[in-house]
């Protein structure tokens, strides 16, 4: 059974990432439906892939209400960007948050069922990261991972998810350090983003 935190957690996870999956569709012949699929597997798949790998429970099978909270996000910013000028990058923003808080529920997740640090690490930038990967496969898109353009991505997840399991091991309760570790994903990937932050790349001219 979550902590509050987590459960609450888990929802802001799931309603940021049904939002950044209609985003991702933006200029493309979608109609309702297949924003609404797309909303689905933006903000459940990185946690059901985890829960498959782990033996757990899938849990929005478990708990349906996630599926009613990625449902009603999902609708809600299709009518919303349907008003958005066409122009401008909004997907990254969403899926900033998103990748903040699904990261923190799978390193979480993984540490409550006694596995080693880097496999709660891993498991943590692999849940947070998975879902978004799955949506732009699906629009035939390069995943946002692997593009040149995204900043930060992984690698904030992976600071993120220290930062929590450090501040596990210094005992400070857990919703701190589930607020400290998207904190520092959300810091990363937002000044990434901003000011074009990247580590060094194979080909000097990416």
């Amino acid at each position: 059974m979550p902590t509050p935190a987590g459960y609450f957690f888990e929802h802001l996870a799931v309603i940021f990432g049904a939002t950044a999956g209609p985003l991702a569709a933006r200029g493309k012949p979608i109609d309702l439906f297949g924003v609404i699929v797309l909303g689905l597997v933006s903000a459940m798949g990185g946690g059901t892939l985890r829960d498959v790998l782990l033996d757990q429970p899938v849990y929005w099978v478990h708990d349906s209400s996630f599926l009613l909270s990625a449902f009603v996000a999902a609708v809600l910013s299709f009518v919303f960007i349907r008003r958005l000028q066409k122009h401008g990058d909004w997907l990254q923003i969403p899926d900033a948050f998103s990748l903040a808080f699904v990261t923190m529920l799978g390193t979480a997740r993984t540490l409550s069922l006694g596995h080693a640090i880097p496999v709660c690490v891993l498991m943590g930038v692999m849940t947070g990261v998975a879902g978004g990967m799955i949506r732009d496969v699906m629009l035939q898109e390069i995943p946002i991972l692997f593009r040149p353009s995204v900043y930060l991505y992984a690698t904030a997840a992976a600071c993120g998810s220290i930062v929590f399991l450090a501040g596990q091991w210094l005992t400070l309760p857990r919703p701190l350090n589930l607020v400290l570790g998207a904190a520092v994903i959300l810091t990363l990937r937002l000044a990434a983003i901003r000011w074009r932050i990247h580590l060094p790349a194979l080909e000097k001219d990416l």
